[in-house]
């Protein structure tokens, strides 16, 4: 028994460094294990991760169902790009390592997040809170793009494109089915 948890836990610690490489830039989709164990997980962490950082604002339905949707246009989106530039044989490794990484990022923001929204609920400056949120933003981007270069193969001016388009039309598409309330 102590044998199997210590090979799991190895098994945790090698997938959590596969990840921090990935968005550390380091590694590419390619090395991600093709999995179909693995992307369940991810796909699930993933959802998790999201259900918690959209939950900042105390709607714990519509965060739910706002992570749903946005874990399965991520997928969508990867999907079409995959088949759109011939390569649909890497979609299971692009999209485990979306995941991953976006696990891995949404996880270290959440404390950040609830932090800027005490702060603005309470009328105070974002300050450095706010500072640090914008970069994980940036990060996640820059990630997300490069998994995407890594995938399709393309210069990173046009994945940073296609990212940057996903992340608008994903927002234009979840504001539309849970329109922001005026304040």
């Amino acid at each position: 028994m102590v044998q199997h948890t210590c090979a799991m836990n190895n098994d945790y610690k090698v997938l959590l460094r596969l990840f921090l490489d990935l968005c550390l830039l380091k590694k590419g989709p390619k090395d991600v294990p093709d999995s179909k164990a693995l992307l369940k997980l991810v796909f699930l962490s993933y959802f998790l991760a999201g259900t918690v950082l959209i939950s900042s604002d105390g709607f714990m339905v519509n965060a739910i169902m706002q992570a749903l949707i946005e874990t399965v246009l991520v997928a969508i989106f990867i999907y079409a790009l995959v088949t759109l530039f011939s390569v649909s044989h890497r979609f299971d490794q692009a999209i485990t390592a979306i995941y991953g990484t976006g696990t891995l990022i949404t996880s270290l923001s959440i404390p950040f997040i609830f932090w800027v929204q005490d702060l603005s609920n309470n009328d105070e400056p974002t300050g450095p809170a706010g500072l640090v949120v914008f970069l994980i933003v940036c990060w996640s981007f820059v990630v997300m793009a490069h998994i995407i270069r890594e995938t399709i193969q393309k210069p990173l001016s046009v994945c940073l494109l296609l990212t940057f388009c996903y992340l608008y039309l994903s927002y234009q598409v979840i504001n539309w089915l849970y329109p922001i309330e005026a304040l």
